[in-house]
């Protein structure tokens, strides 16, 4: 990764809130059950759904998470042109706080695994961990499912031997990365963050021995139209922006605007910071120090 995308993040999640899914192919394996060495390498706030709580619906915040996977039961696909194909897992959770969230109790067990300095979850984003990968089956019984989401919830810890007590634990400069880390941060979101999540293309429709479709033609952009169908989208810059032919001139002016007010967000953060520091360092420091008494003269 370099520098700039490390600058992009860091600019975005200034203006944040801070915290104190894949298509299946025709010939899709979800990956092994158990524990695997992972690299965590997409955030994607994909705003407000509606979601069935307790027979009601609500809306809820919803966001992705995106792992890939790799070690002796998790070893990357090999193409005929040479190229490595990675196992990767997507968690979807609500987007909350709470103590009692799940996404909060995810966040806290991998920012506790690289040393607890964290204040949103993109900061961990090309992090290596341990996790472990529990399969569901479908509602019907004939499909297996990956997930990082156990009966009693996540396991996911530090580096450490995932062979046994006698295998030394790989360093995090030996735990491959071979997706590039992308994010989307819906209160910091901008049309260059917008345009990454972009995939064009669809997938073929599948039919099954009998001519029967079991499958239809479906995009790959998945995470942008899933943004789209989010309730609160109508209300977000970037709504207007999408909708508007890529190279308009209306487009462009309005990606140029959204790009400043989210650089003069960044500067009303910086500028808050340095008065927090100011307001810290006065009272450790006070302004005026009280003179010095001279001791008296002896006699």
């Amino acid at each position: 990764m370099d520098k700039r995308f490390w600058d992009r993040l860091g600019r975005a999640i200034a203006i944040a809130r801070h915290i104190h899914a894949p298509l299946v192919s025709a010939g899709y394996v979800p990956p092994a059950p158990g524990l695997a060495y992972a690299r965590f390498v997409g955030y994607f706030e994909l705003g407000k759904h509606e979601e069935d709580v307790r027979g009601e619906l609500v809306l809820v915040d919803k966001v992705d998470l995106v792992f890939e996977l790799s070690g002796p039961n998790h070893q990357p696909r090999k193409m005929d042109d040479g190229t490595l194909i990675p196992h990767r897992i997507t968690v979807q959770e609500t987007l909350s706080f709470s103590d009692r969230a799940n996404f909060f109790k995810l966040f806290t067990a991998m920012n506790a695994a690289h040393g607890g300095t964290a204040t949103h979850m993109a900061q961990l984003l090309g992090k290596p961990f341990i996790v472990e990968v529990f399969h569901r089956k479908s509602a019907d019984g004939t499909k297996t499912y990956a997930n990082l989401k156990g009966p009693d919830g996540y396991n996911v810890t530090g580096l450490r031997s995932i062979d046994g007590d006698d295998t030394p634990a790989l360093r995090p400069h030996e735990i491959p990365l071979l997706t590039a880390p992308m994010f989307f941060i819906w209160d910091a979101a901008d049309k260059e963050m917008w345009d990454s999540l972009y995939i064009p293309g669809f997938y073929e429709e599948r039919k099954d021995d009998k001519g029967n479709v079991i499958s239809p033609k479906r995009s790959k952009n998945v995470l942008q139209e899933r943004i789209m169908k989010a309730k609160n989208w109508p209300e977000h810059p970037l709504a207007v922006i999408a909708a508007l032919p890529e190279a308009s001139p209306e487009a462009e002016r309005l990606a140029r605007k959204l790009a400043e007010q989210r650089e003069a967000e960044f500067k009303e953060w910086q500028a808050g910071n340095v008065r927090k520091l100011k307001d810290a360092a006065s009272r450790v420091v006070p302004d005026k120090m009280p003179a010095k008494k001279r001791p008296p003269k002896s006699n």
